[in-house]
């Protein structure tokens, strides 16, 4: 009986193998040769491509038969398309008003009529965050221009994109050269979002102020080129207001008036329990919202309150009892809320004193 190879082959790695060491690949090599009988020797490189390629048939037939085309590999994929061209959501269509308006006027607002020059520069809304935009829909003001009109819509220079349509109902107008003063509450930009802020001094040819409806601890800027608009007492697009939403008291942000008599030119909107109008507004979070004119009250832009008054407070989107503790930033109030913690800092406009049911 012929022995098994491996005792057979110098190099071996069976019981008969006697030779180890440095020739051990060499012998192996001659004993492969001669069990291969005259047929060419093949390298190491083509032996090892034929196992290869045996192991992929036999793994090929083992295998079920794909039903569906392959998922496409990180490299086979489509490139990601642009958010801008990726379908809305259902519940955004059916929201949304049909007709040519819907781009420019998701929320259906009525008729706004506004005179504004070319170059006018304004705080409205992106074309991202108009695009299906609904009733509760977040929504951010930004500072933009006017470059055009088509029929009633304003067309609003784009913030890195093409120009888009915007009712004017979603816009506030910023005036070309207003009269700045310090230690008065102006409408201003942050990162080119709309703030509030009040003006501390004026630094060669910018304006240093505080925003007072950001963190308190946020630094002075000093600002050149940017827009603002100083707030007067009232009902008035930009400013803050109570809003009287059954039993609570709403703290909310104007946008724009809707309906109603035409206002005096100069006159200060306080709530009219009579007004058929209406405003759009932006409540905690920037959620849009449509609120009775009757229902509104308007919160003081550069509130005169001394230590220990009683006050409503903004805090979490409505407006709760607290009182001042101390007011040493122009600007700026210390507050401590009834049952709550430790007192916290809030700014113009986001307290009052007590309101009337």
């Amino acid at each position: 009986m012929l022995a098994p190879m491996a005792d057979r082959c110098p190099g071996g790695l069976g019981p008969g193998s006697r030779r180890l060491g440095r020739a051990t690949g060499k012998d192996r090599d001659r004993c492969a040769t001669r069990h291969l009988g005259t047929g060419a020797p093949r390298s190491r490189g083509a032996a090892c491509a034929l196992a290869c390629l045996l192991a992929a048939g036999l793994a090929a037939a083992c295998e079920p038969a794909s039903t569906s085309p392959p998922t496409p590999t990180s490299s086979q994929s489509p490139p990601i398309a642009r958010l801008a061209a990726l379908p809305r959501p259902a519940v955004a269509e059916t929201r949304a008003p049909t007709g040519a308006a819907q781009a420019s006027n998701p929320l259906g607002l009525p008729a706004h009529p506004v005179k504004l020059d070319l170059g006018r520069r304004v705080f409205t809304f992106s074309d991202r965050m108009l695009a299906g935009a609904k009733l509760g829909s977040t929504l951010v003001l930004y500072a933009a221009t006017v470059v055009g009109f088509e029929g009633d819509d304003l067309i609003i220079e784009g913030r890195g994109g093409p120009s888009y349509k915007v009712h004017p109902g979603y816009v506030v107008p910023v005036p070309d050269a207003p009269r700045l003063r310090p230690h008065e509450p102006v409408l201003t930009e942050w990162n080119g979002v709309m703030k509030h802020a009040v003006i501390t001094r004026f630094v060669k040819d910018k304006m240093e102020v505080r925003y007072t409806d950001m963190d308190p601890r946020t630094p002075l800027a000093q600002l050149k080129g940017v827009r603002f608009v100083v707030q007067t007492e009232g009902l008035a697009p930009g400013n803050f207001a109570a809003w009287k939403d059954g039993e609570t008291w709403r703290h909310v942000l104007l946008v724009s008036r809707l309906g109603g008599s035409p206002a005096e030119p100069g006159a200060v909107l306080t709530s009219l329990p009579s007004s058929s109008a209406r405003w759009f507004a932006l409540g905690y979070g920037g959620a849009a919202l449509l609120a009775d004119e009757s229902a509104l009250r308007p919160l003081p832009v550069k509130p005169r309150l001394k230590v220990g008054a009683s006050v409503w407070a903004e805090w979490v989107g409505a407006l709760r009892p607290a009182v001042v503790q101390s007011a040493e930033e122009t600007g700026l109030y210390t507050v401590k809320f009834e049952r709550a913690g430790r007192p916290v800092t809030v700014g113009w406009g986001l307290l009052t004193p007590p309101l009337d049911p």
